[in-house]
């Protein structure tokens, strides 16, 4: 809700010492900085976790905090000077504020509470039974002379640590002319609050249609507290509220609208068959509001058509809810809201199912790339299908001689109903429906009942494109988050023998095209998709799914972009539009393996083209990953099940038995997904011990320094959305024999002992499935010497004794071999830690006695060790001024290996 106070531009605004101060039909009032409202929020979220024993605490704490936003925005405005009162607790109310306009008077009376369900009628219904009470007493006080100089208020505003509404005081006046006997001196407001009486008070506010408080929730991330104000401010100058200037609606503060309108409204009550039909409902409610009709808690939408759908809502709210939006728009505006509609899906049921609505500019985009290749009369020529049409987003700007349009939910088709009306618009599973049609059954099919003239197309041999944007998601999961299992399930995927890749919708979606044009012999036909680009790069999940594509189909236009050009998508991946054409004689023995994309970025100015990136499947004899796995020898004759404790994190134990092999003299286990840049941020590791991540090799004396390469190779990688999908390639022979490898390789190895992917303990004590393990950390950097003269200006005696008894690490040993080959900026970083080690250690003995499952103690404790040390204690000069800057140069060194020697293709 963060356009509530666009409407100042209608009402007039004037910039002083640098704060907005709005004059709203003639009362002046300032915004509240955002840097204060921070402080506000901040401030009531702690108030709400005090003890609900404390709620007399929790009151005053509240009105403190609203005590100063309401001085602020009115008694201490500019141009208020000599009109107004600071806010005081006159007449044991909690707080009256007057600001006496010669145009405009506010008089505001507050009630706070502790925390309360104020978006519950029953709770509003007391409040204000207790507010009525203290508006009799003000009465009183103005009828007996009015010693204090008080007004009858007309606006009130309650609020408790989460919540907050505001009303026009005028609809309560009524109520002080009720006939209440005694009972308006024996009860005092409190006790009307407390028991519910007197019981006609709240016999007539139940059923009072005229009070719909609209209930602010103030630890929602749209919340802005200037909407609060404003709206004080407009019911103070607004004598009906009729008057009241509405909030409209537009692609700027459409989600925040939508996510109150569920809260309010909806509250989970209201039953669809899916987000979809909810969304329609919204749109509807704000574009359509007159088809609409109230009748206690259901809203009655009438289509188009004659019929009608019944929603389950809260009237109440209903009510509330719309006396705040606008819900007049012109067509353009309409269009504007309906064209947004991917905004309003809830985010994640949304990312479950992969599905992004694609945004205007980039229709347009994808209609000019298929023009390229096909040229501009093609929307006449063609037979154009788009079976994952949603809303029309991709069509709708533009005529097509012969267009379908098929969506999985029917309420999508009543949100795209007013654009391309000619079309045929129908509800088709793709994925699903008729995956066995073809020329001798489809007259059963449901395509041919919905849509006979595209299957007319299709038995023709007639030109068609393709041209779509599927979902994205996939039935596996990654770090993070939830399965998706089942979603891949379809009937298309059943007859999928292609590989992983069938687990990706997108990839579902290919796949079923071509299927139809096996089935029904076509020769031309385009493909036209927005779609992630694993299909271009192939590697052991999608290369069954290349060579399927591009067995038939020849890449002839392409271009990518950064996902976050799609509402609410994370901004780490690219998307690209491809043009794929029919293959013809000439080329049918040709598969393509490079994909020229042009770059796009959008700008105030339009899309711009940056340059040209290329993607291409690679060999697996030249992979990074299978690299480093050549020669893993995994011995399965070996009892696997208690070689090793089994770890999900550096100290956490995992519950399970291994299920890979893992040898006795292996040094830690080198976790690594896939071979793409996109997997080296978060699914990359180093372990002390063996894993249950699976996805990775045990490290041994053999593979060491090939795991160090791909870990630092990984992690230095700069990831970006144009980047995401390359693959990482093995060092090259020529670069293998050079006497530059070896700086390399020494490089990694020091870059990797310090990383905070590297995961490296030693634990003692470790109690895993019955048996109990001793966890040497073989990648520790430093001599026992050097260690056990620490454990000695310490006065560690046990340590030192472990000393004694114990030999030097591996990592330790192999530095040593290798002096010669280390870099400056390795030899930097050594140096470094060493001073980040004798910083730390004084704390170590102190910190182990609270933390002991850290193990602080032992002499061979991992830099994840030392990390702990530093993050409950604290980061001496020498990590933050020496170590930092040094592995940063380092990793910098990294980065530059990464393109000139060809461990990523530029």
């Amino acid at each position: 809700m963060k356009e509530h106070v666009k409407y100042i531009d209608k009402l007039g605004a004037k910039k002083i010492n640098s704060r907005f101060e709005i004059t709203n039909g003639g009362l002046t009032w300032r915004k509240y900085p955002k840097t204060r409202q921070k402080d506000f929020l901040s401030a009531l979220k702690e108030i709400a976790s005090i003890s609900s024993a404390s709620n007399v605490k929790q009151e005053e704490a509240v009105q403190a905090q609203w005590y100063s936003v309401l001085n602020y925005c009115f008694a201490d405005v500019k141009g208020n000077e000599g009109y107004s009162t600071h806010i005081d607790k006159l007449l044991q109310t909690d707080g009256l504020l007057f600001v006496r306009n010669i145009a405009v008077s506010l008089n505001l009376i507050t009630e706070f509470k502790a925390d309360v369900a104020m978006d519950h009628r029953n709770q509003q219904e007391r409040i204000l039974g207790q507010v009525i009470y203290y508006l009799k007493h003000i009465q009183w006080h103005i009828a007996d002379g009015n010693k204090l100089n008080l007004e009858m208020p007309n606006v009130v505003l309650a609020a408790d640590a989460n919540q907050v509404f505001v009303i026009n005081a005028r609809v309560l006046w009524s109520y002080l002319d009720m006939n209440l006997g005694n009972q308006w001196k024996e009860l005092s407001p409190r006790q009307v609050y407390d028991n519910l009486k007197p019981v006609e008070l709240f016999d007539r506010l139940h059923n009072d249609k005229n009070i719909n408080p609209y209930v602010y929730d103030i630890t929602a991330k749209d919340f802005d507290l200037n909407d609060v104000i404003g709206l004080v401010a407009d019911l103070a100058s607004a004598d009906e509220e009729t008057k009241l200037t509405k909030i409209p609606v537009n692609q700027a503060n459409i989600r925040g609208v939508y996510d109150e309108f569920l809260r309010l409204v909806t509250q989970k009550k209201t039953k669809v068959a899916s987000d979809q039909d909810l969304v329609s409902m919204f749109i509807n409610a704000l574009t359509n509001h007159d088809a609409f009709f109230i009748r206690n808690n259901t809203a009655t939408l009438k289509h188009d058509n004659g019929t009608y759908q019944d929603y389950r809502v809260n009237g109440r709210n209903w009510y509330a809810f719309f006396s705040r939006f606008d819900t007049n728009y012109n067509s353009d505006e309409i269009k504007s809201i309906t064209e947004v509609g991917d905004v309003l899906l809830e985010e994640t049921a949304r990312r479950f199912s992969g599905e992004y609505w694609t945004p205007t500019i980039w229709a347009n985009e994808a209609i000019n790339a298929i023009s390229d290749v096909l040229g501009n009369d093609w929307k006449d020529k063609y037979y154009v299908w788009d079976a994952s049409a949603g809303s029309k987003n991709l069509t709708r700007d533009f005529k097509f001689k012969n267009l379908f349009s098929s969506t999985l939910y029917d309420g999508e088709l009543n949100l795209g109903k007013m654009f391309n009306r000619d079309n045929v618009a129908f509800q088709y599973d793709f994925l699903n429906d008729d995956v066995n049609i073809s020329p001798k059954n489809y007259t059963k099919s449901k395509l041919y009942k919905l849509a006979p003239g595209l299957v007319e197309a299709l038995l023709n041999n007639r030109p068609i494109v393709f041209y779509m944007n599927p979902p994205y998601a996939s039935a596996g999961n990654t770090v993070g988050k939830g399965s998706k299992g089942g979603l891949a399930e379809t009937e298309v995927n059943k007859h999928m023998n292609i590989g992983a890749s069938s687990e990706n919708l997108y990839a579902q979606f290919y796949y079923r095209i071509l299927m139809l044009v096996k089935a029904f012999s076509l020769t031309n036909v385009v493909i036209a998709f927005f779609c992630k680009t694993q299909y271009m790069t192939g590697g052991k999940k999608f290369h069954g799914l290349k060579e399927a594509i591009f067995k038939k189909f020849d890449f002839k236009s392409g271009f990518l972009f950064n996902s976050g050009e799609f509402s609410d998508t994370a901004k780490n991946w690219g998307i690209s539009f491809t043009v794929l054409v029919s293959k013809t004689s000439k080329t049918k023995n040709i598969i393509q393996n490079k994909f020229p994309l042009m770059l796009k970025d959008s700008t105030f100015n339009g899309i711009k083209d940056l340059y040209i990136h290329t993607l291409s499947e690679q060999d697996p004899k030249d992979n990074l990953a299978d690299w480093v796995k050549e020669k893993w020898r995994n011995d399965p004759d070996k009892d696997i099940h208690m070689a090793t404790p089994l770890f999900t994190s550096a100290f956490k134990l995992s519950t399970r038995r291994p299920k890979i092999y893992y040898p006795n003299d292996a040094l830690g286990y080198a976790w690594f997904k896939g071979n793409m840049v996109q997997y080296g941020p978060r699914e990359t590791g180093l372990f002390s011990a063996d894993c249950s991540r699976e996805r990775g090799v045990p490290i041994t004396i053999d593979n060491f320094e090939k795991c160090m390469i791909n870990f630092a190779i990984r992690k230095a990688s700069q990831h970006t959305w144009i980047n995401d999908k390359d693959n990482y390639n093995k060092p090259s022979e020529a670069l293998i024999n050079s006497p530059e490898y070896r700086k390399i390789m020494a490089d990694c190895v020091v870059y990797s002992l310090f990383n905070t992917y590297s995961y490296q303990v030693s634990l003692s004590d470790v109690d895993y499935l019955g048996e109990t393990y001793d966890i040497k950390n073989q990648f520790f950097w430093l001599s026992k010497d050097f260690m056990k003269k620490l454990a000695n200006d310490n006065r560690l005696a046990q340590m030192g004794f472990d000393i004694d008894e114990d030999d030097e690490r591996f990592v330790y040993h192999w530095l040593q071999e290798h002096q010669d080959d280390l870099s400056d900026s390795a030899t930097s970083v050594l140096n470094a830690s060493k001073l980040v080690v004798k910083d730390t250690f004084r704390f170590r003995q102190l910190l182990n006695d609270d933390y002991p499952e850290f193990c602080l103690t032992r002499w061979d404790a991992g830099w994840e060790q030392i990390r702990r040390i530093m993050t409950n204690g604290t980061k001496p000069n020498t990590y933050t001024n020496i170590f930092i800057p040094a592995y940063q140069q380092l990793e910098n060194n990294i980065r530059d290996y990464i393109y000139d020697y060809g461990f990523l293709e530029k």
